[in-house]
């Protein structure tokens, strides 16, 4: 390995954010390197005992969100900002497989795209109608997360405001993070090793 060569003591490990008190299955696949010389015996946070689900997370937001202008432009009357959620269609390959987790489930993974997010755990889970088809319960209501949904499930404060002109850069901005709480556990966790 390049870094090994570079003279730094590599350790990885592929984790899930939710076993880390995150509400989020988000599978990562962590490096960690640290300088030959310092010597360290580092090993990886073991889970923790507590386990968070949507229900901890995002409930108190479930009734507020408001739909996007025109699919995916910012909605101006918002009483919690970044509270929105893209409109459209949904493509084939996101009707490929259930989209939809309950309340005391953690989420799907937040994608960095706001037609691929998970939708809203108020909808029942979807139908599956044949493999790699699944279709949504007559006469039930299905919408993406919101904006600050995922942010919240990234664990991003409601104070952290995000500025975009579309909303498929604020879903980018927040899927391609690192789950806070989950960066908190590794970095303690290097703090402690050093």
């Amino acid at each position: 390995m390049l870094l090994g060569a570079a003279g730094y003591d590599i350790f990885f490990s592929t984790l899930n954010a939710s076993e880390y008190g995150v509400a989020q299955d988000r599978k990562r696949v962590i490096f960690i390197g640290f300088r030959k010389d310092l010597k360290v015996d580092y090993s990886f946070p073991p889970p923790l005992a507590e386990k968070k689900c949507l229900k901890d997370i995002i409930f108190d937001l479930s009734d507020s969100a408001q739909p996007a202008l025109n699919k995916s432009k910012p909605n101006t009357d918002l009483s919690v900002s970044n509270h929105e959620f893209m409109t459209g269609g949904f493509s084939p390959m996101y009707m490929s497989r259930n989209r939809v987790r309950s309340w005391d489930e953690p989420s799907f993974t937040i994608q960095a795209s706001g037609r691929q997010s998970p939708i809203h755990p108020s909808a029942p889970k979807m139908i599956k109608i044949e493999q790699d088809i699944h279709e949504f319960v007559a006469g039930h209501e299905y919408r993406r997360m919101s904006v600050r949904e995922s942010a919240r499930i990234q664990g991003f404060p409601d104070s952290f405001i995000f500025k975009y002109k579309d909303l498929n850069d604020g879903y980018k901005m927040i899927g391609n993070a690192v789950n806070v709480e989950f960066a908190k556990v590794l970095a303690d966790s290097i703090k402690d090793a050093l």
